[in-house]
């Protein structure tokens, strides 16, 4: 029996029902029923679905076939299909629910089963970053020997973005930052008469602790989060799939250079941000207090001891490691979908933050046990 155009005919033998799809559903202006088929095949043992004479594997095909699958099934008649285009397959494939059996093992596991996976990961986890320190300290002698598989132009290109390209952000923030110290402490020790110990304050501060964390801040914010976002991207790409291919170590070839320019660059955005910073403070001293710049510099030179800066010049090293390798791990690691793009930017970010505060603060122990 045909219906709708000869897009379909019934066959019946032996309790079997044949549905036999045909013609170009894609043209077609009227589509067969699934119930309507349901009723004229009567009451089959098992139903065929033949899509041998199909001209196309339209959507609509897999549409027809999806229903009448749930009309059959319901009935609880036997359903199995034959030579249907491969893209119909798929679809159908796509549209069903999952057995019984699999949704039986879908269920929200227990309470320590959950907790046991959360602990592999982060097992997990730790192994691969241990890994990437490892690739860090084992291939940087190469790439100053010039023989690790990184490209000088994309080592430059890297060294100007982290660098002269940050300078505008760098300089706001620390003068700024340089600004509001000088503000806080001329009011404080004008209270006291103290006022000629402001240098000390934001020399000290500026050189130690503040200059340092605001350009690993910024560091963090700009340069991290395009790191993270760049690896990503590519990852979501597999264009390092094709790096692996092709043998280029992704690790040398993107996150080497990453490395190197960034621990390169933070050691001279922190002396930077530290002389924009005591300035801001000077200009504040000289505008409030009064003080001459002569003479708060030259209280600066008596308050701000060089091992001061040394120990500015170590925390910019720390945290310029910190972004660089937190940034080129979460990007390395993340998923493929656009989604994971941002959310592997926003993570380093918070990473970075976390882990500047937390080196900052054990620094800060160890000078105070050292008596520095």
């Amino acid at each position: 029996m045909s219906g709708d155009g000869a897009l379909y005919r019934l066959d019946a033998a032996d309790g079997e029902c044949v549905v036999c799809l045909a013609g170009d559903w894609g043209r077609a202006e009227r589509l067969p029923s699934a119930a309507g088929i349901h009723r004229d095949m009567g009451q089959p043992q098992a139903v065929v679905i033949d899509g041998s004479d199909l001209a196309s594997g339209h959507p609509r095909v897999a549409a027809f076939v999806h229903a009448l699958h749930h009309e059959l099934d319901a009935a609880g008649v036997s359903v199995t299909e034959r030579a249907l285009p491969q893209n119909v397959d798929a679809l159908v494939a796509l549209a069903s629910p999952p057995p019984a059996a699999v949704r039986q093992t879908q269920r929200k596991p227990r309470f320590l089963a959950s907790l046991g996976a959360r602990f592999q990961n982060q097992v997990r986890i730790s192994q691969d970053a241990a890994a990437l320190v490892g690739q860090a300290l084992a291939r940087t002698p190469a790439l100053v020997t010039g023989r690790a598989q990184t490209r000088w132009r994309d080592f430059v290109d890297l060294v100007r973005e982290t660098g002269a390209a940050s300078l505008p952000v760098v300089t706001v923030v620390n003068l700024l930052i340089g600004a509001v110290l000088g503000f806080i402490g001329a009011v404080q020790l004008a209270t006291f008469g103290a006022g000629m110990y402001l240098a000390d304050l934001v020399g000290i501060a500026s050189a130690r602790e503040m200059a340092a964390i605001m350009t690993a801040f910024i560091m963090a914010g700009r340069i991290g989060a395009t790191f993270a976002a760049h690896l990503a991207t590519m990852e979501s790409n597999e264009e390092i799939d094709a790096l692996r291919m092709i043998g280029v170590s992704p690790f040398e070839f993107l996150a080497l250079p990453r490395l190197a320019a960034l621990t390169l660059m933070m050691p001279l955005l922190y002396l930077y941000g530290t002389a924009l910073a005591i300035v801001g403070g000077m200009v504040v001293a000289h505008i409030v207090l009064g003080t001459p710049p002569i003479a708060f510099i030259e209280r600066l030179q008596d308050a701000v001891a060089f091992r001061q800066f040394v120990i500015g010049l170590i925390k910019s090293v720390a945290f310029g490691i910190l972004i660089a390798l937190t940034s080129c791990y979460i990007g390395l690691h993340a998923g493929r979908n656009a989604a994971e793009v941002g959310r592997a930017a926003t993570r380093t970010v918070v990473v970075c933050i976390i882990g500047i505060i937390s080196i900052d603060a054990v620094a800060a122990l160890c000078t105070n046990a050292l008596g520095i």
